[in-house]
């Protein structure tokens, strides 16, 4: 599996600091999270928070909530039925990050976004996304950030002549240090093949884990918090 590692936000942390701490990991494994097609129930003309419904793909879990924003008072937005949240289904991404399991938002007809719970100041965040490779139109766009800090945003029908989008197998890994509020991911489209995925969600503190060591984390003490 391919990784491509965007910088964004890095802080030189000194020295000598104390040994990293995972807060929070989220790779969505839960099997009671998977569902079948969701179906908002809420108003598509205003910004509401997302509920889950028995039977569906669950949109929210353990530390992160979905919300929905209109693009007019005249968006259907989820109301129609579309594959958002926890999924199973690897036809887009080939394999998903870690697991089985991953995040999905698609064909939001609006602005869908995932937000992730605070846990505080100063904290390092890593987390992979998938594109898929389609026509995005000039309305679609994704944005991502961490507090008041702007990790990735893609508008103008998401490439933007940056080649972001991603074919099967090939997932983006950020990465972010030393930042303050929470992860917000935010997305638009208005076709079912204009999907983004996320997997692998870690948030940590103290030094910054060598490759490959936010595995060997002492899960065991993991603080996980759910918060709207």
């Amino acid at each position: 599996m391919k990784n491509l590692v965007i910088a964004g936000l890095f802080a030189t942390l000194a020295a000598g600091t104390a040994s990293a701490e995972l807060l929070y990991s989220q790779s969505f494994e839960d099997p009671s999270y998977i569902g079948g097609k969701y179906f908002d129930t809420g108003d598509a003309t205003v910004f509401h928070w997302l509920t889950n419904n028995a039977g569906q793909a669950a949109v929210n879990g353990d530390g992160f909530n979905a919300w929905y924003s209109p693009y007019s008072p005249a968006s259907v937005g989820l109301t129609d039925g579309d594959y958002v949240g926890v999924t199973s289904y690897a036809g887009n991404v080939g394999a998903f990050y870690d697991g089985t399991q991953g995040y999905q938002m698609s064909d939001t007809d609006g602005v869908m976004g995932l937000d992730i719970d605070d846990f505080g100041a100063g904290v390092n965040v890593s987390f992979a996304i998938f594109i898929n490779s389609t026509g995005y139109e000039n309305a679609d766009y994704l944005s991502i950030s961490y507090g008041a800090d702007v990790l990735l945003q893609l508008g103008d029908g998401i490439d933007n002549g940056l080649a972001m989008e991603t074919a099967a197998g090939t997932w983006l890994f950020i990465e972010a240090y030393d930042v303050t509020g929470n992860l917000s991911i935010s997305f638009s489209s208005n076709a079912s093949t204009e999907a983004v995925f996320i997997d692998a969600i870690n948030i940590w503190t103290g030094a910054i884990p060598a490759p490959g060591a936010l595995a060997l984390l002492g899960l065991a003490g993991l603080a996980s918090r759910r918060r709207r």
